[in-house]
């Protein structure tokens, strides 16, 4: 076996792999459900580090995700690609048709995948199983093993049927068998190429592959993530108080609004078909419709600020909406949990669960919301159903909301999806500030900002420009509700011309100032303050 039918295997079950993973996504977005390669996504994810998992989200953010998912699709194509190079070699000498070749190539690819591969990276048996699992396999994998075995034998030009070996030809003329007409003397490589006539050129397999490339690329309909860029617009205030133009929007619009998730692909939850169910410890368990949820309980409604536990110093994981539902509490009641109950879990559609105490659950502030400013909440933000709790990161709020499990174990012996990645099991948010305008205002600087400290408020915000040497106050905004930001602002007059390194902190209600004392993110919120060089003159 030579080293180029190797390669020539190889790169042809790339092409294959290729096609393979464009019918997953077809498929995918066809139906809804999860395909491998966002199993594999995730597996690949867990199996970091948590410290580098941790670094990959702080820095990229945003882009940590689509990365992720890049990686598994690279490494997915190489795994084709393996197997086309084994084709190859076992093919080797092959009197089989290429249909029965292919054949045989799908059933076995579709066995592997299916029985063996997939089971091997969603079970346990790799650290802890995933929540993004592949139901009913058989269908999508046998779909994407029949493209990857035509494009591959295609390709790697195994031939089939009848084929004349070099060896048998020399032995059969050292015999004595003749052609009816003379033939020039044929060298080893030119044997090579007569012994093979269906064999493809180097140049026949890039051709044939970027074929292939283009019409996968053409047929599947993968999502790209599109990063907003849109700056932030100036938003009317209240009598007291001026935003500095620049200033967010108090109220941020649901196309504004942060969001992150666990999830390659989001579910898709059809309000419809949507109902919410109550389990575990209760006398009378539930299974709400939307419209019977609706109706359910007293209607709240409430303006409530959310931050990522991975938002860094200053960052943009952060937004305030005006939020309509009704009390976990009411709920609870309805469902009449059991004496000994002490912990609820959280069930989401995509697999997301999370915990918390059950007195916290009861405390009548606490919420699940079906509107996001006056609207139905959207699918990106946890439509129809998510949870709302005071002082928490985000993270301890799931959205598309499925299920309440009332149970006796222990708080802290619960842990959700964030948690068993390294993150902090209370998520209490920090007290935090940042800056959002810095510019010339005449002869001073225009200096503005948010703040927040979950449902203690924010009492007081500073500013320094000589190192924490002297402070000076700030303007701050009365707050839209007990647990959201608050705008900051301030008219400063530097002594001189020059830069000049300017920090900002905040104090909660309780009169605790934030730390000074810098670290990220992971595991329980970044801290620090925020610090912006500024040039006047």
């Amino acid at each position: 076996m030579r080293w180029t039918d190797l390669k020539r295997g190889f790169w042809a079950g790339t092409a294959g792999g290729v096609a393979a993973l464009a019918v997953l996504f077809a498929y995918r977005f066809a139906t809804g459900t999860p395909t491998l390669p966002e199993a594999l996504a995730e597996r690949m994810i867990r199996l970091l580090p948590y410290q580098v998992f941790a670094l990959f989200l702080a820095k990229l953010q945003h882009l940590a995700k689509p990365l992720g998912f890049v990686m598994a699709i690279i490494t997915s194509v190489i795994g084709f690609g393996l197997g086309g190079a084994l084709f190859v070699r076992l093919a080797r000498g092959t009197r089989r048709p290429r249909p029965a070749l292919a054949l045989t190539t799908a059933l076995i690819t579709w066995a592997f995948l299916t029985y063996v591969f997939l089971p091997f990276i969603e079970s346990g048996i790799l650290g802890i199983a995933l929540t993004v699992t592949v139901p009913s396999p058989a269908l999508s994998m046998a779909l994407a093993s029949a493209v990857y075995a035509a494009v591959l034998v295609w390709l790697a030009g195994v031939p089939g049927g009848q084929r004349t070996d070099p060896g048998r030809l020399r032995a059969e003329r050292g015999r004595g068998m003749t052609s009816t007409s003379a033939a020039p003397p044929v060298s080893p490589g030119e044997a090579g190429k007569l012994a093979s006539p269906d064999a493809v050129s180097r140049r026949d397999v890039l051709q044939r592959s970027a074929l292939v490339l283009a019409a996968a690329a053409a047929g599947s309909r993968c999502a790209a993530w599109i990063a907003s860029g849109a700056s932030r617009v100036a938003a009317a205030a209240a009598q007291a108080f001026t935003l500095l133009k620049g200033m967010p929007e108090e109220v941020t619009t649901a196309g504004r609004f942060y969001q992150v998730s666990k999830n390659f692909f989001d579910p898709t939850v059809d309000a419809a078909k949507w109902s919410l169910e109550v389990k575990g410890l209760v006398t009378k368990p539930l299974k709400l419709s939307l419209d019977e949820f609706k109706k359910a309980a007293p209607v709240v409604e409430r303006y409530q600020t959310f931050e990522c536990i991975s938002n860094e110093i200053g960052g943009d994981l952060i937004g305030n909406a005006r939020w309509k539902g009704v009390r976990i509490k009411d709920i609870l009641l309805l469902a009449q949990v059991k004496p000994g109950a002490r912990t609820v879990i959280w069930h989401a559609a995509d697999g997301f669960t999370e915990s918390l105490p059950l007195d916290i659950a009861m405390d009548g502030e606490s919420m699940l919301a079906y509107e996001m400013n006056g609207e139905p909440i959207p699918q990106k933000h946890g439509a129809p159903v998510r949870v709302l709790l005071l002082n928490r990161y985000g993270m301890k709020q799931p959205k598309w909301l499925t299920a309440i499990e009332v149970t006796d174990q222990e708080y802290a012996r619960t842990q959700g999806y964030w948690e068993q990645q390294g993150w902090d099991h209370e998520a209490i948010v920090k007290t935090n500030s940042a800056f959002r305008v810095e510019s010339k205002d005449g002869a001073a600087l225009a200096l503005g900002g948010w703040a927040f400290a979950g449902n203690r408020g924010v009492s007081k915000v500073e500013i320094s420009a000589d190192g924490g040497k002297t402070w000076i106050p700030a303007a701050v905004k009365e707050p839209l509700g007990q647990n959201c930001w608050q705008f900051w602002s301030l008219l400063w007059t530097p002594p001189s011309t020059g830069d000049y390194f300017i920090q900002v902190r905040a104090t909660d209600g309780g009169g605790h100032t934030q730390l000074a004392e810098q670290k990220p993110t992971l595991p329980d919120g970044a801290q620090g303050y925020h610090t912006v060089k500024v040039h006047f003159g």
